[in-house]
């Protein structure tokens, strides 16, 4: 929600960083530069992870910390939205092209969600395990790359600045927790154990350990110069930055019990308003939470019938599985096999596991794009303890790599859009994007086809049916027993409603972008099929969802109705029709349940399968 530490990741890359007032008269394009280089010119971190040559751009660095966590950005941010808004919609928007045209609706969406979201300090929890900022640290410092000699420096005084910079979220969050707004005794455990994982280790800590090899890889500068710049690291890891995280450990424990209301949102003063615009964040989506659950239930619906069908009449491909030796073995055939995607240029890369004690246990990989002006060096790491089979790292790596995040954000890079697109991140499409990657992937990957439709439904469902359920715990209030009755209406086993509700109570939100974005992808590409029958053509579909880029759901169903030759008001639209009907659909004419054969199906979910499965993808920095 704040400007935290998210320049790396890019998670709620916040316009309070954008202050210079723009000149009246200029054109659209000049109005995204400039917006862009306000952007750059704000943040150290934003702008190392985003640009390598920044002053190619004009930008002058900004003061090289980690940041600022101060409470009065808040409003600072609120206003700067309504500023920028005021601005963009100065633009004649039938005057734009067409391609200008969809940037303003995506800028529109980026600046009117942060502002919702800013207008809610006290939810804005910087210790939650799975999103805040412990974690982000971790992967700032362990992601920083030395282009020149004074990255090194740079680097050192950011490490220097963390200490600072946590007194402030701590003071935040002992005025949120003095007004009963504080971490479920759930998530502060799980904060607590990323905290005592990291600071076990000492002279061999991670964050030691990387820097050294770093500086050894580093040509130009002198053995004496490489030893006083490890000297100084360790110094700072071992007398500043490794208390600071006990600090934070010992500070919050003081705090425990500080939640004056149950475990979920919706349940503390405001929540219910400050989850809907959460919600519209993290999905893409301009839309209540009726809605967007109702987009959940109808591809539950859907995919249910299919999986039923394929246990009742082809059990025997569960038993299916895929043959690599590596994850480079993996990455090397993905590549080989996007015949249904446009054209990517060639990429460079490498994939890497992460050290167990500066993986997030909420992650199963994640993708790092280089900066816009030099994507050579893509990366993807890997939480070697969350992939469980040859499968999951398969799919995993779909994800994050190819036809995933990595072919995504290089494809759309090679359209040459405004600079400022490249950090306008809608998390719904971004992660929608990864999971229907993964389904495509299948379907290549050699296992029979009934196998792919097996595995591709299975592994949607689990972060469909999650996301459903964070949905109505969170956003509507529901209890164990509603989340129960929400299973039994579409013939789900209600027996698996608690594992669900602690997820959803344990990470509010975090599996929207997974769950609501391969609802909407499917949900279209079924749409497409339909209006366009035989005529339908997988790569040519493909390029419909990817040209533009990240982008609002309303924006790619627009641009797949113009694909498909189907009126912007047809009945049939996803959103928009789904927006006039409040409630949820379930079927009551259908018995039959998913037991039995249906177990190693579905029912992973069920004995805590969805929380060991169902697992953030910290994707790219132009996002998440």
């Amino acid at each position: 929600m704040k400007k935290l530490v998210n320049g790396i990741l890019g998670l709620f890359l916040m316009i309070s960083s954008i202050l210079t007032p723009i000149h009246a008269e200029e054109s659209f394009s000049d109005f995204e530069d400039e917006l862009f280089q306000e952007m750059m010119s704000e943040d150290y971190t934003t702008l190392h992870f985003s640009l390598r040559d920044y002053q190619k751009y004009g930008i002058e660095k900004p003061d090289v910390n980690i940041g600022d966590a101060s409470w009065d950005d808040y409003e600072d941010s609120v206003e700067d939205c309504d500023e920028y808004l005021k601005k963009l919609q100065s633009f004649d928007y039938d005057s734009l092209s067409e391609t200008e045209q969809k940037d303003y609706r995506t800028i529109a969406f980026y600046l009117e969600r942060n502002k919702e979201l800013n207008s809610y300090p006290y939810f804005d929890w910087a210790f939650n395990s799975a999103e805040g900022v412990i974690d982000n640290l971790l992967t700032t410092f362990t992601e920083f790359v030395f282009y020149e000699k004074e990255d090194i420096d740079d680097y050192l005084a950011t490490l220097a600045s963390v200490p600072a910079y946590l007194d402030q979220c701590l003071e935040n969050t002992k005025k949120q927790a003095a007004k009963g707004y504080f971490l479920t005794d759930a998530m502060l455990k799980a904060t607590e154990d990323a905290i005592e994982k990291f600071v076990d280790k000492k002279d061999d800590n991670e964050l030691i350990k990387i820097f050294d090899e770093n500086i050894d890889a580093f040509d130009g500068l002198s053995a004496e110069e490489k030893e006083a710049y490890k000297k100084k690291n360790q110094e700072i890891v071992l007398n500043a930055y490794i208390p600071s995280y006990e600090k934070v450990a010992e500070e919050l424990q003081k705090l425990k019990g500080s939640r004056k209301a149950d475990y979920n949102v919706s349940s503390l003063d405001g929540g219910s308003e400050y989850y809907a615009a959460l919600a519209r964040y993290k999905t893409s989506i301009d839309a209540d939470v009726e809605t967007i659950l109702d987009i959940c239930t109808q591809y539950i619906e859907k995919s249910v019938d299919e999986l039923y069908d394929i246990m009742q009449n082809h059990s025997e491909v569960t038993e299916e599985t895929l043959d690599f030796d590596s994850a480079e073995d993996v990455l090397s055939y993905l590549e080989g096999h996007l015949d249904a995607f446009p054209v990517l240029d060639k990429v460079y890369y490498n994939v890497q596991y992460l050290d167990p004690s500066v993986a997030n246990d909420s992650i199963v990989a994640y993708y790092l794009s280089p900066p816009v002006d030099d994507m050579r060096d893509n990366v993807i790491k890997i939480n070697g303890n969350n992939v469980s089979d040859v499968i999951d790292l398969y799919t995993t790596l779909a994800h994050e790599g190819f036809p995933g995040h990595l072919y995504q954000t290089n494809y759309y890079i090679q359209q040459q859009p405004s600079l400022l697109r490249t950090q306008l991140t809608m998390m719904g499409y971004q992660e929608g994007w990864g999971m229907f990657a993964e389904g495509q992937a299948l379907h290549v990957s050699g296992l029979s086809e009934y196998a792919s439709v097996y595995q591709k439904i299975n592994i949607e469902l689990n972060y469909v049916l999650s996301a459903a359920v964070d949905l109505g715990v969170n956003g509507l209030g529901w209890s164990t027993k509603d989340v129960s009755k929400y299973l039994d209406r579409l013939d789900l086993n209600g027996s698996i409603a608690k594992d669900l509700y602690d997820f959803a109570t344990l990470q509010p939100g975090t599996i929207l972008p997974y769950g609501v974005g391969i609802a909407m992808f499917e949900l279209l590409e079924n749409k497409a099929k339909n209006a366009l029958g035989n005529d339908f053509d997988q790569k040519a579909f493909n390029e419909v969802l990817l040209n533009d880029g990240n982008r609002p759901f309303e924006v790619v169903e627009d641009d797949v109705n113009a694909y498909c030759g189907i009126d912007e008001n047809d009945e049939n639209n996803i959103i928009s029709h789904r927006s006039n009907n409040k409630e949820t659909p379930v079927k009551d004419d259908v018995n039959w349940l998913l037991y039995g054969a249906c177990g190693c199906g579905i029912i992973v979910i069920g004995a805590m399968g969805v929380i060991l499965y169902v697992k953030s993808r910290k994707d790219d920095p132009f996002q998440s």
